[in-house]
């Protein structure tokens, strides 16, 4: 009786070992070099690869999901391994940035089964990667790009500019627009285009600032001052950029744009190293882009993964199920 007894029991435990064994299987729907990615992970990325709409395939989905798997976890594990880490600051402001995404998104991600805290996981290892891009290609950095490829991308995709801006209509005590007359807008623009072509001619654009200034001209409405604008630029008028690049380095000219006219003066933005050196990070952080995805791509071949089929088959049908009552 006493033997029956312990079979039982060793049965019992037998199969309540199995029961486990297969309930921590089926939370992993994937192993990445044998690290366990749970399926909240596995259904971001699967939601992700729904988005694209290059992918018209359950396989091909589940493809991009597995390879965003495999680099996040060779992100996190090799930025473990370089000795990288976040600062406090770094660290609060990637969660300040993940809660203003999780305010927008929560709903879709708490249907598709993705928490708060892997959503921060997920922020956090994309800051990883900026900290990675630092730590190869800035200066004291173990593949550092040259000053030189950063200038050159500085000098294509900024201009350096002086301007005089003025109004071409003017405002009540309420605050409505008041129209100018012809008369009045074809005084204005015979002054600017004077003063462009004194500019043009040597006279300092300094000097002709003062004289639109002395002149009582109330339109004029923003200081002298050295501006960097990138190519992207959305804080001027459509074709601005374009219309800057064109002119010669040292020369003025006139764009009117509706309701102001500018008055604009190239300056070699090479002329001083101030410029660059404010810019540079941008710019480092467009040209390391092909260079940093280059490495990942090489720290990934060093990482293969396993499905767990089952799981990976519920990860993906929860997905799609939110994705298509959207």
């Amino acid at each position: 009786m006493a033997k029956r007894v312990v079979s039982l029991l060793l049965a019992l435990v037998l199969a309540v070992s199995l029961a486990a064994c297969g309930e921590t299987a089926e939370e992993y729907p994937l192993t990445v070099n044998g690290t366990p990615v749970n399926g909240e992970i596995f259904r971001y990325f699967y939601d992700l690869a729904c988005a694209d709409e290059t992918l018209t395939s359950r396989e091909a989905r589940m493809q991009s999901a597995t390879e965003r798997c495999i680099r996040y976890v060779a992100v996190n594990s090799t930025f473990r391994a370089w000795g990288l880490s976040l600062t406090g600051a770094e660290k609060a402001a990637c969660a300040e940035r993940a809660n203003a995404l999780w305010r927008a998104m929560s709903a879709h991600y708490k249907r598709i089964g993705v928490s708060k805290e892997t959503f921060l996981k997920l922020r956090l290892s994309d800051t990883y990667i900026e900290n990675m891009r630092f730590a190869l290609f800035d200066r004291g950095g173990t593949k550092p790009l040259s000053d030189a490829l950063l200038k050159s991308y500085f000098e294509q995709s900024y201009v350096a500019v002086k301007m005089v801006r003025c109004n071409l209509y003017d405002t009540d005590i309420y605050g409505s627009r008041v129209e100018y007359s012809q008369e009045m807008l074809q005084a204005i623009l015979e002054r600017y285009n004077y003063a462009v072509d004194q500019i043009n001619m040597g006279v300092a654009l300094d000097f002709m600032y003062a004289s639109l200034i002395n002149e009582g001209n109330d339109e004029v409405r923003q200081a002298l001052k050295t501006e960097i604008v990138p190519r992207d630029t959305a804080d001027y008028p459509a074709g601005f950029f374009d219309f800057v690049k064109n002119m010669a380095n040292g020369k003025a000219a006139i764009m009117d744009f509706d309701d102001y006219l500018f008055l604009v003066y190239r300056v070699d933005i090479l002329s001083d190293n101030n410029y660059f050196e404010e810019n540079r990070q941008d710019c480092l952080l467009v040209v390391s882009e092909p260079y940093l995805q280059s490495e990942i791509n090489n720290m990934c071949n060093a990482y293969s993964s396993v499905r767990n089929s089952g799981a990976v088959e519920d990860c993906c049908r929860t997905v799609e199920k939110v994705r298509g009552a959207l």
